[in-house]
């Protein structure tokens, strides 16, 4: 298809959502990056988790099943000529032993190219896709999106998403826990059993008040098909208007659900078959969040993880790079991460403010770019984290914290970059000898080198924790880079950290940093 920087609108663009209870397509005409038409929706309910989740790979007749559902999408994305598509996998191919096997065969039997995310990434689309359908630009809003494997929880906050969370929890995935039992027996045990999950996000509404409670994935919106007398309101275009759900509502409708067998649903109430089974472990997992959140109803904007991955789409075209508030998402959750382990703010500000200046004046050393600009922010930012299990070798402390921890809008080699650089902001430089290091690709390896060799400079700055240093000029000289500084009060502690911390520069750039008197 079309390359996306080289159109213009109006284009038509495609999102899929390769889930792990169904797949779905969106095809959508675009004004602008903003104002769209939907043309089409199609879902396959190919049930990728099923076999994973019981068996740890996708069998061999669900994998036919999922590459006829891809073939029914190209047929379907050419019909209406779309420029740009964007397809994206969740939890179950992620846990999927063959995915190998499984993006291979899609790439060449059908010339789809899957794109695994993480639920980090699913939160941020499926945030993306509410916020074209349902203003949440007041006060704090949580959206909930339940799969068949995850559930994804956004925090927003008037209007930019602050924090997000991915859980293993999802309707496919709880049914197969508890097994084949009593309808009633089952509705028990699935309220027994999300009583044992964490949800930290959640005592964020300990003390603070709620805006707004969204919930989107087929199941609710099924559940709210249902509880709504005159069906599901529709716009002019056909599409779904937002709709309302109660939460004494959603517990008598689950009380009701729970006492009948798929069948008895499926015949009582025209739910499809694969969502007759699911419809009550997806709905509890809403009612549990609700409830913990002292929501009084859940907003259903009938859009979901397909719709933020087609508006995604939409925005990349003709664009250079993340849009600034993407970037400011995710600045939040690195920041959220950063107060979790209750490092030195003014610390880790000051030596980022320093280490984007010697970026900045050194670009003709190094030759970076924006994004690695930002990852370098992001490596100050966080470089201390590991002070919260030990000071003695916090540095690698801090590189397992970051490497476990997804953070909104950074792939996981970025995440593996800035956990590396941060390692390296003291003491022994990156050596091969070192696993994770090692196991960067060379490139990295390279940008790793660069940016924890900028750091150190920066972190040197500012060693005692002060302040002191408020401003750095660099400038090469011979063989020295020198830093002519804006300081406030005496400096001595920090040039003696610099003669320590400078050496990785010295290696990289053959450039001795010296303070200039």
């Amino acid at each position: 298809m079309a390359n996306p920087a080289k159109s213009t609108f109006p284009i038509r663009c495609a999102g899929m959502d390769v889930g792990s209870n169904a797949f779905r397509l969106v095809i959508a005409e675009f004004k602008t990056p903003t104002q769209y038409k939907v043309l089409e929706r199609v879902r396959v309910p190919v049930r990728l988790g099923q076999s994973v989740f019981a068996n740890g790979r996708i069998d061999p007749a669900t994998m036919e099943a999922a590459l006829d559902a891809f073939r029914t999408f190209r047929r379907t994305m050419e019909a209406h000529d779309v420029v740009v598509h964007r397809a994206v996998a969740t939890s179950a191919t992620r846990e999927a032993r063959n995915r190998g096997a499984f993006l291979e065969r899609v790439h060449q039997e059908t010339g789809l190219d899957l794109e695994m995310v993480q639920g980090t990434e699913e939160a941020r689309l499926v945030a993306l896709g509410v916020r074209s359908r349902l203003s949440l630009d007041r006060g704090l809003s949580l959206v909930l999106d339940v799969g068949g494997g995850s559930s994804e929880i956004a925090l927003v906050g008037n209007g930019e998403i602050l924090v997000v969370e991915t859980h293993d929890v999802g309707g496919v995935r709880l049914l197969e826990r508890i097994g084949d039992v009593a309808p009633d027996k089952a509705y028990r045990m699935i309220q027994d059993s999300l009583k044992t999950s964490r949800f930290p996000i959640l005592e964020y509404f300990r003390r603070r008040r709620l805006e707004r409670f969204v919930g989107t994935g087929g199941n609710i919106e099924t559940i709210a098909g249902l509880l709504s007398t005159n069906g599901v309101a529709k716009g002019p275009g056909g599409e779904r208007k937002p709709s309302r759900v109660t939460m004494p509502r959603l517990r008598k409708i689950l009380t009701t659900l729970s006492k009948m067998s798929a069948a008895e649903r499926r015949e009582r109430y025209s739910i499809r078959p694969d969502r007759a089974d699911v419809i009550v472990p997806a709905g509890c997992i809403f009612e549990f969040v609700g409830t913990r959140i002292r929501a009084k109803e859940v907003w259903v904007p009938h859009v979901g993880l397909v719709d933020g991955v087609l508006v995604d789409v939409a925005r990349s075209v003709g664009a250079e790079g993340l849009k600034a508030l993407e970037l400011s998402q995710t600045r939040n959750a690195a920041l959220a991460l950063a107060k979790k382990f209750d490092i030195d703010l003014r610390h880790a500000n000051r030596v980022g403010a320093l280490s984007l200046s010697l970026f900045d004046q050194t670009k003709s050393m190094h030759g970076l770019g924006k994004r690695d600009r930002f990852l370098l922010e992001l490596s100050a930012l966080l470089h201390e984290v590991g002070n919260f299990i030990g000071v003695p070798g916090h540095h690698r402390h801090a590189y397992y914290i970051i490497a476990q921890t997804p953070i909104l809008g950074l792939s996981a080699d970025e995440i593996e970059v800035v956990a590396n650089v941060a390692r390296y902001h003291r003491k022994a430089p990156p050596d091969p000898s070192h696993e994770a290091y090692r196991g960067l690709s060379e490139r990295d390896q390279d940008r790793v080198r660069a940016l924890a060799a900028i750091l150190r400079v920066a972190d040197a700055l500012d060693h005692d924790h002060r302040q002191r240093v408020t401003a750095v000029r660099a400038k090469a000289r011979g063989e020295e880079l020198r830093l002519t500084l804006k300081t406030r009060g005496d400096v001595s502690l920090d040039a003696l950290s610099l003669k320590d911390k400078g050496d990785l520069f010295r290696t990289e750039f053959g450039l001795s940093p010296v303070l200039k008197r």
